[in-house]
């Protein structure tokens, strides 16, 4: 003989079958708005420390750490886009501005970031001469050229049509 089981079943309507829970889309986009300002200030926190303490004049310092910022950008942009989304969605105008504002300076720093890398690139390259090493060197060039091109597109786009959301929707938008 076997103990008996307590077996509760989900709730239960014998015309449409098993019932659906509320959907909450404002609880939703809370809560993906929170994740967001961790993933936010995770990826910040890592491109300060990143960045400090600074040796600026120091090219090998340079290029490793603007390599390292563009390297460790994923993480913020995530952030900033499901901080970004969750401020749409639940029509709060100072949240969108004050992304599209972070996305801005964020994609200023990097364009300044990457000229920096781009004049550190002769001494790079003059130093670099070990065949091996070298294409290492010009697979982490085209690497960053690519991710300083990208990240600074993206981020602006994001910040214009941030601020061109609240402008434009400022009755709705509060």
């Amino acid at each position: 003989m076997s103990a008996p089981r307590l077996v509760i079943a989900p709730p239960h309507d014998p015309v449409h079958g098993p019932t659906k829970s509320t959907p909450l889309p404002d609880l939703g986009w809370t809560l993906l708005g929170w994740v967001g300002l961790v993933f936010l200030a995770l990826g910040l926190l890592d491109l300060g420390l990143g960045w400090f303490p600074t040796h600026f004049g120091n090219p090998e310092w340079e290029f490793g750490t603007v390599g390292r910022t563009l390297d460790s950008l994923p993480i913020t942009v995530l952030g900033l886009a499901l901080v970004l989304g969750a401020a749409v969605a639940r029509g709060t105008a100072w949240a969108v501005r004050a992304v599209a504002l972070l996305a801005l300076l964020l994609a200023a720093i990097l364009v300044v970031g990457l000229l920096v890398y781009a004049l550190d690139l002769p001494l790079a390259f003059r130093t670099v001469t070990n065949p091996v090493a070298r294409l290492g060197l010009k697979r982490a060039v085209l690497k960053a050229l690519v991710q300083g091109t990208l990240y600074p597109t993206v981020l602006a786009a994001v910040a214009i049509r941030g601020i061109r959301t609240t402008l434009r929707a400022r009755p709705r938008l509060s």
